[in-house]
């Protein structure tokens, strides 16, 4: 009977709960949630001491509901002892939190409470002036969110909180971090003080602010810092290709970016990022091959102070240094970039100057890497080093750039054709220079490959003693005039030199004097020996008396040859000049280019290829867009091959007769099929599609859908 009644009366408890849950249901509806509204949200969100009094208000109206509903439950189920009433209270606090926690849901609150917790974040810290932040001190503002967390704690909505918290803080962070350390080398600061006046805010204000909204665990504060040294990681990863082209004023940015970089992924993200922002800009045909080196140079700087053990800079430099292999001129800008020479075409290298002559060559050409087994400081490599790393390929700039070929002969080539320009163009014979950087040279190729640059060298000690007897006035034979100290002469050694442009230039007839009068005095001095003279080589000190002005001119001996022309006559059409000089059309137009340049020539309005001497200086009224650099008279690498290369012109002459069109796989079997033995045919299929595109452009040949054939 008692059992009877126990359960009639748990019966009508359940009911009157399920009645009561309803009811406050129905109320919180009605009166509730029109008491948290605020119709002047807009007003509110202008001022954040406002958004604090609109937040708190909420939450202070959703406090009295709760302890309004909760009354009548801790009244009727008071008995803590009594399982059903601890049972019945659980269930309509659950109720009431569902009730509370889809109030919470409202967009207004949400961008109340974030708009508080962002603000409050940047308050801790730095911000920007135009940034509202809540200007009361620390402790007022940390008052304030002690207010709410108690009002947050009676709600039982922590958890909500703790999301809010989370995405404010995941939001505020990145755009604190770029805010303040974005491009930062171009501040006067180092790595290290920065990183700790991170982590004072991380660990001081901003933890500080966070545990009082939240609840607080030991690893808080750590997890705030690993998620600020994230952003500052992805920030240097973003920038990581600036950072490299101002090297060494980002020298800051990599401090930092050494100290947070820890994780395989940050690495793997870092070679992407980099690699990726390499091939979008810089990779491409609209970039200097100069550039292109300066930057390889800077990268290896910068990654070898990122990570001393160059697993990094293997990995990044490696589409760079393919990229440099299929340039045309990579080599010609290294060579130049070395020895220090001015080419408008090849750019500035200086600094790949300095560093080879500072390196002294310590790194031959020749050097393998080894595997390190006399090596007693030896390590392992990195787990993330590729199955072919080695450190010691990158270890300096020079040994990096010469180990983009497997052949160095290509180099070798390169450094005979500069260093023969160089030579040539030298005055009175000073050549300490060329002789400082074929001592370097020799360090890093060997003497016996750079045997050809030891004689070209010796030939111009030699032409300079030789020079100093033809001019010797004691010196002069009976029966012989006297050379004129206007003309000076370097006798090469034709075996050892470089090929030369094989052209016969029209020199004026003074000249042509002097030159008989040289060589004549050379034959007296050298018996049994003939000079032949490279009339394009070398320059001529032209001085114009014109009738408003006087001008000074070094220039090449074609330049030198066409002004003295307009002694005899002040017009002359392109015609004449070519004919008269013994030059092609294109080396006069270029020498023509420069005279009008300079404003000495004109082209004459009225007919075309007919040119005017300017005796009196007037306004240029067309420009002639030509490069006004003077044309080297030493063939370089590629035309050589290409002369080389013109001896099996009637194999593929003939070839193209009896099959009208072959592509190149096929000219070349058969090149190498047909050509006797005694002749000999070693060239590449690169190599013979330079050829074949010289051919081209001579007209020789045509190129019709990847097939070769001779032009009708």
């Amino acid at each position: 009977m008692a059992a009877a009644v126990r359960l009639r009366q748990r019966n009508l408890m359940d009911r009157l709960l399920n009645w009561y849950i309803d009811t406050v249901r129905s109320h919180f509806a009605l009166h509730g949630l029109p008491a948290i509204k605020n119709p002047n949200v807009p007003g509110i969100l202008s001022d954040l001491i406002s958004v604090g009094n609109g937040l708190k208000r909420v939450l202070a109206t959703l406090c009295d509901a709760w302890h309004h509903y909760m009354f009548p439950i801790s009244f009727i189920y008071a008995d803590n002892s009594n399982k059903d009433d601890m049972l019945a209270r659980i269930r309509f606090r659950h109720s009431l939190n569902a009730m509370i926690d889809i109030a919470l849901s409202d967009h207004e609150f949400q961008l109340m409470a974030h708009m508080l917790v962002e603000n409050h974040l940047a308050a801790c810290g730095k911000h920007e002036e135009n940034q509202m932040v809540d200007d009361r001190d620390e402790a007022q503002r940390l008052a304030f969110l002690a207010e709410i967390r108690q009002q947050i704690d009676v709600l039982q909505v922590q958890d909500r909180m703790e999301r809010i918290v989370a995405e404010v803080y995941h939001k505020f962070m990145p755009r604190y971090i770029s805010r303040q350390y974005a491009r930062i080398w171009e501040q006067e600061h180092c790595a290290e003080p920065l990183m700790v006046e991170l982590k004072n805010l991380i660990y001081g204000p901003i933890s500080r602010c966070i545990s009082v909204l939240i609840r607080r665990d030991e690893l808080l504060e750590s997890r705030l810092y690993e998620l600020a040294t994230e952003c500052l990681v992805k920030l240097g990863i973003e920038e990581m290709f600036d950072i490299v082209i101002y090297f060494p004023d980002s020298i800051l940015a990599l401090g930092y970016l050494k100290m947070c970089l820890k994780t395989q992924e940050h690495r793997a993200q870092l070679v992407t990022e980099f690699q990726n922002a390499c091939h979008a800009r810089l990779l491409h045909c609209g970039a200097n091959t100069s550039d292109i080196i300066s930057f390889y140079m800077s990268t290896i700087r910068a990654f070898k102070l990122l990570e001393p053990r160059g697993v990094l800079l293997d990995k990044v430099s490696r589409s760079i240094r393919r990229y440099l292999r299929d340039r045309e001129d990579t080599v010609k800008c290294i060579v130049n970039g070395m020895l220090e020479v001015e080419d408008a075409n090849t750019g500035d290298l200086s600094e790949l100057g300095k560093e080879f002559a500072s390196s002294s060559g310590t790194q031959s050409a020749d050097a393998v890497d080894n595997n390190g087994y006399s090596d007693m400081n030896w390590v392992p490599d990195p787990v993330d080093a590729a199955p072919d790393f080695r450190n010691k390929r990158s270890s300096d700039f020079i040994g990096s750039l010469l180990s983009l070929y497997d052949n160095k002969e290509v180099f070798v080539k390169e450094i005979v054709v500069v260093l023969a320009n160089r030579l040539l163009d030298l005055k009175n014979y000073e050549i300490d220079r060329e002789m400082m950087h074929l001592e370097l040279l020799k360090l890093l190729f060997g003497e016996s490959d750079l045997h050809n640059c030891d004689v070209m060298v010796k030939d111009i000690l030699e032409s300079k003693r030789v020079d100093s007897n033809i001019h010797d006035p004691t010196t002069v034979a009976p029966g012989t005039y006297p050379v004129a100290g206007i003309v000076h002469a370097s006798m090469l050694s034709k075996l050892f030199w470089p090929a030369f442009r094989d052209e016969d230039l029209a020199l004026p007839p003074v000249i042509e004097e002097q030159l008989n009068r040289y060589s004549a005095k050379f034959s007296i001095l050298k018996s049994a020996r003939k000079l032949t003279w490279l009339k394009r080589l070398g320059s001529a000190d032209v001085t114009l008396e014109l009738e408003d002005r006087t001008l000074d001119f070094t220039v090449s001996p074609d330049r030198a040859s066409m002004i003295y022309l307009f002694q005899e006559r002040s017009t002359y059409t392109l015609t004449e000049l070519t004919a008269r000089l013994n030059l092609d059309e294109t080396t006069t137009r270029r020498a023509l280019g420069f005279w009008i340049k300079n404003d000495v020539l004109k082209e004459d309005e009225s007919c075309n290829d007919k040119y005017v001497l300017l005796e009196r200086a007037e306004e240029s009224k067309k420009k002639v867009l030509l490069d006004d650099a003077a044309e080297s008279s030493v063939q370089t690498t590629e035309e050589k091959a290409t002369e080389e290369m013109r001896i099996y012109w009637s194999y593929v002459n003939g070839m193209l007769t009896n099959i009208p069109a072959l592509p190149i796989d096929r000219i070349q079997s058969f090149l190498k099929m047909l050509i006797p033995k005694e002749v000999g045919y070693s060239r590449n299929v690169d190599e013979l599609r330079d050829f074949l595109t010289v051919m081209v452009a001579e007209e020789k040949l045509e190129y019709v859908s990847g097939s070769y054939r001779l032009k009708k």
